[in-house]
């Protein structure tokens, strides 16, 4: 069975594809044969020790922590009805590998029939991390018009559609070459951050959110200068300092409701949301994969794939 495993804080070039002996099935064990694993800042983030303020590991670590694929075998203690059964979930051990040993049966969920692999990989890390700002954090609704900053992305591609879902105004922030793929997503302005932007951000609305999917400072302070009493949820930097006394910041990247993740799949499978894959590797090219994921200008999620048939 081959894992990917970080041995230090060293950054993408430092991860290793190892060989590992079998796993141990205890009465608890799900055992899956991995199918997809979603690429996250989370995973570079960590790589480089940038977490270990909020997220200490112990090395050497498994790197992932959610994935897709298919219920092989139980332990005594679970349902037998899982076996052959899809699902995706998060497994705190680690998910960069052939097979996941799932000993936490409430993390994870039964993939819909209209739902695929691919797809159900990006709703833990995307998905939810987007309900949770909209629906749990700030409330959006349709007085709301709401500036999303990295749109396009594995979590701003949800933010976009589930503020729509929310009936708020949205302008998207992206680069110009993700201009057609947000306008797809039913966006109602658009702003490019790498070209002219602050010409274009003369003509921005009366912002009454920003959710920021990026993490960068400069975009989020040109942004801010321009703008007055507005709230401000970042996902990705834990810490800003606001231009302006009447605005509000705050970091948040938390959990929501379990039930919540049955119903965002049941969300997809209907086609309230779309799960957009943006590109799939080959575990095997995990250094080029987030290396590209990290560096580009991505159009939905990019995954690690495992065990292609």
């Amino acid at each position: 069975m081959k894992q990917i495993i970080q041995k230090n804080f060293n950054g993408i070039d430092n991860l290793e594809i190892v060989e590992t002996t079998n796993i141990k099935k205890s009465p608890f064990s799900a055992i899956i044969k991995t199918k997809y694993i979603p690429i996250l800042p989370w995973d570079w983030m960590g790589e480089e020790g940038r977490l270990q303020g909020i997220h200490p590991v112990q090395l050497p670590t498994t790197i992932g922590y959610s994935f897709s694929g298919i219920v092989q075998e139980v332990g005594s203690l679970r349902n037998q009805k899982l076996v052959g059964q899809a699902v995706f979930g998060a497994n705190p051990g680690g998910t960069a590998s052939e097979v996941i040993n799932s000993q936490i049966p409430l993390i994870i969920f039964p993939v819909p029939k209209g739902v695929s692999l691919p797809q159900a990989a990006t709703i833990i890390g995307g998905a939810d991390t987007a309900w949770h700002a909209i629906n749990d954090i700030l409330h959006v609704s349709t007085n709301n018009h709401v500036l999303i900053i990295g749109a396009s992305g594995g979590v701003g591609q949800y933010l976009v559609q589930l503020a729509k879902l929310q009936h708020a105004t949205i302008t998207a922030m992206a680069s110009k070459e993700s201009q057609k793929f947000v306008q797809k997503l039913g966006i109602d302005e658009f702003i490019a951050y790498d070209e002219n932007l602050r010409v274009s951000l003369k003509t921005l609305g009366n912002i009454t959110k920003i959710i920021d999917a990026v993490g960068n400072a400069e975009i989020l302070t040109e942004v801010l200068q321009r703008l007055n009493d507005v709230e401000v949820l970042s996902l990705s930097q834990t810490s800003f300092t606001a231009p302006k006394i009447n605005q509000h910041f705050q970091f948040s990247n938390g959990r929501i409701a379990l039930k919540n993740y049955s119903y965002l799949a049941s969300l997809i499978e209907n086609g309230e949301l779309t799960a957009y894959v943006h590109r799939i590797f080959p575990f095997e090219e995990v250094v080029k994969a987030q290396k590209m994921t990290k560096m580009g200008h991505s159009q939905g999620r990019s995954l690690l794939s495992f065990n292609e048939d």
